[in-house]
């Protein structure tokens, strides 16, 4: 009986042969590299040359007046960027603090109900819908000191009529109602899938055993959720910190600069009233490390769990 031998390949070989199948791979790769380095990293390169330059560009190529890093050095006098920034971390702490709690719990409720959900979750997501600009709009009409919707009604309850967009203690809370209004449908998405996912075997048991509604969402529902408002706080932290609308279709950054936020203020330096591109984009650039070193922080401080 002849006894018939197989040949494994050696493993050298088989190295080879993974090689081949990666390099194949990162070859596949390549146009996409090339497609993201034309849209993504020129933009970036030919950016941070033009922070270089002092130029009008509307007077042409032929203005621009090379200065170095002067840009980024004037920017740390300058009053108006730092209280852009001031302006802006207000309104992010503010309307992410009401935002949070009025999203928890609301996606709390819609967690809780069967009849009818599904129409409140519409209702909910209904001002995602909405542009900023059209939201924007729509509340400077409803803020309207004299003939505003909110203040005929808080007339009515003879609480006074504040003055949301002149006063310029007022005005950033008012354009962090109108985000809150906005944009509470993102965390309650977050926030209620979430919910959703969480076991329900030991809420069950532990309503059996007698607990109450407090010491579910403590003890059981709340340590289980943070990961999700974890991600819901970084994803709203990024987009608040690059409001811009807001401010510019409400209230053009005033009165007297309380509202200027810095994607308001940097529009304005680049596009604006001085029309200088290449400190605008300095701005920019300090403000895009600022708002990463925010977010950084942020993560850094929220538990992953309890």
């Amino acid at each position: 009986m002849l006894q018939e031998t197989i040949s494994l390949p050696s493993k050298s070989k088989r190295v080879r042969k993974i090689d081949q199948k990666k390099l194949l791979g990162y070859l596949y790769l390549i146009p996409a590299l090339l497609i993201a380095a034309v849209i993504i990293l020129y933009p970036l390169l030919y950016g941070a040359y033009t922070s270089l330059f002092q130029w009008n560009w509307t007077a042409g190529m032929q203005n621009k007046v090379f200065v170095g890093l002067q840009n980024y050095f004037q920017l740390f006098s300058d009053d108006y960027f730092w209280n852009a920034i001031k302006n802006t971390l207000l309104f992010t702490v503010i309307s992410m603090t009401a935002e949070l709690i009025l999203g928890l719990a609301i996606a709390l409720l819609l967690n809780s109900i069967t009849k009818g959900s599904l129409v409140l979750r519409t209702v909910m997501m209904f001002p995602l819908m909405i542009s900023d600009i059209v939201a924007a709009l729509m509340w400077k009409m409803l803020l309207d000191p004299s003939s505003g919707v909110v203040n005929q009604m808080l007339q009515m309850l003879h609480l006074g009529t504040p003055n949301w967009l002149g006063d310029s203690r007022l005005v950033v809370p008012a354009l962090a109602i109108v985000d809150t209004w906005w944009q509470t449908g993102n965390i309650v998405i977050i926030l209620l899938a979430g919910l959703q996912s969480l076991p329900s075997e030991p809420i069950e048991m532990a309503e059996v055993d007698g607990a109450n509604g407090f010491q579910l969402f403590h003890y059981l529902i709340w340590p289980q959720l943070i990961p999700f408002v974890k991600t819901a706080v970084i994803f709203r932290l990024i987009d608040l910190m690059r409001v811009f609308a807001l401010s510019w279709a409400i209230t053009g950054g005033g009165p007297v600069r309380a509202s200027e936020v810095a994607q308001l203020y940097i529009y304005k330096v680049g596009m604006g009233k001085y029309l200088d591109i290449g400190y605008s984009i300095s701005l920019a650039f300090t403000f895009a490390i600022f708002v990463f070193l925010v977010v950084w922080l942020v993560n850094k401080l929220l538990p992953e769990k309890n």
